[in-house]
């Protein structure tokens, strides 16, 4: 696995398109993969504001080549960085404390009229978001002291897919604070598949970084 970064220029105007209308970022990250194999991989993305700039993470099998990627959204002579990502992966051990940042989209699923699935409805408030992220963890191999972790941005994405009439509409949350690993194992499937919905839509990237 990599992980790999690019920084945009937020003054473009492609740039300014695709932060409004994700699936023209998911198209661009999927056409940064030439090999057959790594194009059938999921890739998880998403959209960082860091220190007044924005930067563009993906995590996938395969290495990206930014450069078409870089002559649409990013200023000139800006080419990115990859790092593997499996030197991270096999340090990851149960108890550990680890920071990290999520992109979420904070959803439940509501049962109606006999309904077996249910629909789907985002959780608005900070506090459901915060208990979504709790009860995603129990299932990631992680656990949440509520005093360590908080919902630092929110925002709603509402665009329109090609060849579709009805907009989409997509609730994101981002949550930084710490995390206890419980099941390494588990945790390091959250890292590399995603948590939660919207994922080819800069949802469900979860980094980490040693705490302090």
């Amino acid at each position: 696995m990599y992980l790999s970064r690019i920084k945009l220029d937020k003054q473009s105007r492609n740039t300014r398109r695709a932060l409004i209308s994700p699936q023209l970022l998911h198209a661009a990250v999927e056409n940064c993969f030439h090999n057959k194999d790594d194009v059938k991989e999921r890739k998880l993305w998403r959209i960082d504001n860091f220190q007044n700039n924005l930067y563009l993470l993906v995590l996938s099998p395969g290495k990206p080549d930014f450069t078409q990627f870089a002559k649409q959204f990013c200023e000139a002579d800006v080419t990115g960085e990859t790092k593997d990502y499996d030197n991270l992966l096999t340090m990851i051990k149960s108890g550990q404390r680890w920071r990290f940042r999520l992109r979420g989209n904070a959803v439940h699923s509501v049962a109606e009229d006999n309904e077996t699935r249910g629909k789907i409805y985002a959780h608005v408030t900070v506090n459901y978001q915060r208990e979504w992220l709790v009860k995603k963890a129990a299932h990631c191999g992680f656990e949440l002291d509520e005093k360590l972790f908080d919902v630092v941005e929110n925002d709603k994405l509402r665009f329109t897919r090609p060849n579709q009439k009805a907009p989409v509409s997509i609730s994101v949350a981002v949550y930084e604070g710490e995390l206890s690993v419980v099941d390494a194992e588990l945790f390091r499937q959250a890292l590399t598949q995603g948590i939660g919905r919207a994922k080819a839509y800069g949802c469900g990237l979860l980094t980490i970084a040693k705490a302090t």
